[in-house]
């Protein structure tokens, strides 16, 4: 663990808790337990791992229109060294204004409509360790100046400062089966981690319509991985891209049409274009159960083909969610993708249950079936994983 960014948590929190008396709080801790039924192809034995989590949220006012938002995240792995981090969700001051906002220091921003993949999703970078998809980043340094107008909003951000993805260490599962030494990592941009990326969207509302618009240029948040010349290990490579992008979503009545596409340029790589594209088809209040089950559907595609450095290039989505919408707040959500070209599959299953008023369970399994001919899956063929979490939330 870094004892200097505890510290750092530590000593931030206190100053927060010193700009005002009326504190507000709020967050979860709680233990997570991993399972992994096969045995790795790589270094890293272990069939169980135990892991202790935490993230709160301090919320005070500032003045009459401001405010400060501290996000703390620590977590404690019992076996991989990277696993057990901490960070800083947000650490951001927001000042209000009459058709403006603007938010300064260490913020989260999320982009995107699909459940499969968010391809729009550029702003903050993916805290992979958490082995959750996605939706776990890290905080990202940026200046961020929202404009209120009558037609929609423009969102305009500087970002000063990149921050490289986190990733399993030797002894961490799932992970690829060589080892990524991302301590030394390689950059496009001769200003490396400090280069100053921009980017700008605008998010209009009309009838049944959302619709964003959106333009990034910087670093990558998603790396390339090269062998370093010098060490002749293996390194995360981040270079510079430009990406333009549109997402969108209708509601109407029970249909929910969803769409994201990018086309991205740089000079470390081939422009091209993704999509992922779909519905989710809702029956309401099943035979007067109070239960909802959706039909979600999503098509994702990458025109790189086979030379695409990321797995979804021709796949196609199908799942179940269920909401019970019960008093525990039971659902789930089964999803299968299938690759097009190859067959192998990608399968997962997300379930959660509030255990009394303070207490969450949530279960998540994942399966990669038939992918020994899948390029990009193959090497977690070993890698089946359950993952059991209880969380308590204040």
């Amino acid at each position: 663990m870094n004892v200097l960014k505890l510290s750092m948590v530590v000593a931030l929190l206190g100053a927060a808790a010193s700009v005002h008396a009326e504190l507000d709080t709020r967050g979860n801790v709680g233990l997570q337990y991993q399972v992994f039924p096969k045995d790795a192809s790589h270094s890293a034995d272990q069939s169980g791992n135990a892991s202790l989590f935490g993230e709160i949220e301090f919320y005070t006012p500032i003045g009459e229109e401001g405010s400060l938002t501290v996000t703390p995240f620590i977590r404690l792995d019992q076996h991989d060294e990277e696993r057990s981090h901490v960070d800083l969700r947000e650490f951001v001051y927001s000042q209000l204004g009459e058709s403006w906002e603007l938010n300064t220091g260490l913020g989260k921003v999320f982009w995107g409509v699909a459940e499969s993949s968010n391809l729009v999703d550029v702003i903050n970078q993916t805290d992979l360790v958490e082995n959750d998809g996605s939706s776990a980043k890290l905080g990202q340094p940026m200046i961020n100046l929202l404009l209120i107008r009558d037609w929609g909003d423009i969102d305009l951000y500087v970002l000063p400062g990149f921050r490289a993805r986190t990733l399993p260490g030797e002894d961490g599962r799932p992970r690829l089966p060589v080892s990524l030494d991302a301590d030394n990592a390689l950059y496009e941009s001769a200003d490396r981690s400090r280069h100053v990326d921009f980017a700008g969207r605008i998010s209009l509302t009309f009838d049944q319509w959302d619709v964003g618009a959106h333009v990034f240029h910087g670093t990558a948040r998603a790396p390339q991985f090269r062998i370093n010349p010098s060490s002749a290990s293996v390194v995360p490579y981040y270079y510079q891209q430009t990406q333009l992008g549109l997402d969108i979503q209708a509601t109407l009545e029970s249909w929910l049409l969803k769409a994201e596409i990018v086309h991205r340029s740089g000079e470390e790589f081939t422009d091209h274009a993704a999509v992922v594209s779909g519905f989710e088809y809702s029956f309401y209040d099943i035979r007067e159960s109070g239960a909802d089950l959706g039909i979600v559907t999503e098509w994702l595609y990458d025109d790189r083909g086979d030379d695409a450095d990321q797995p979804f290039q021709n796949d196609l989505l199908i799942g179940l969610r269920l909401v019970m919408n019960d008093e525990q707040s039971l659902e789930g959500l089964l999803g299968v993708i299938t690759d097009m070209d190859e067959g192998g599959q990608l399968i997962t299953l997300e379930g959660s249950r509030r255990l009394g008023s303070n207490f969450k369970a949530s279960v998540q399994l994942t399966i990669f079936q038939n992918v020994a001919d899948d390029a990009a899956f193959a090497s977690f063929d070993e890698e089946d994983n359950l993952q059991f979490e209880v969380s308590y939330f204040f």
